[in-house]
């Protein structure tokens, strides 16, 4: 199927990863890459940081990763997409599969957690598919359901 890697967003690759875009109907549900890759440079209380999604050479997807809280042990994924053009052939498994393992590598946390929009049905079935648990929590700043994996299962 291809090289799969998940590499930091710099000078090399940065156009590489605002040129994908969801599709128009996740457009409402997800902030465009180019707006993450800026809130990683101002938004300093979270420490985020910003991975393009590759397969092989091209860039297929995105996430942001950070405000990770050490005495509770987990980070947030923030943003997680991948490009419309590549949406349909399995890639959104298999890296939300390699960043489980990724966070476990780089970060010392045992979950990961991130917000869903509440009728966004989609991206619920999504991350529920891959083991994510709906909290039952909302995030009062989005007012957005919040759902976690436990990396230690």
């Amino acid at each position: 199927m291809g090289t799969f890697r998940i590499l930091l967003v710099d000078s090399s690759n940065w156009r590489y990863v605002i040129a994908l875009r969801a599709e128009k109907s996740q457009e409402p549900f997800i902030e465009p890459n180019e707006i993450s890759l800026l809130e990683s440079f101002y938004d300093t209380k979270n420490d985020w940081s910003c991975f393009g999604l590759f397969n092989g050479e091209t860039a297929v997807g995105f996430m942001m990763i950070g405000a990770e809280n050490r005495e509770e042990r987990y980070v947030w994924l923030d943003r997680f997409m991948i490009d419309r053009r590549f949406q349909g052939k399995g890639l959104g498994g298999v890296f939300l599969e390699k960043t489980k393992e990724f966070v476990l590598r780089q970060y010392d946390v045992d979950e990961l957690v991130l917000s869903v929009t509440k009728n966004n049905d989609a991206a619920k079935h999504f991350y529920r598919k891959h083991g994510f648990k709906d909290t039952g929590l909302i995030d009062p700043e989005f007012d957005e359901e919040i759902y976690v994996y436990n990396l230690l299962k």
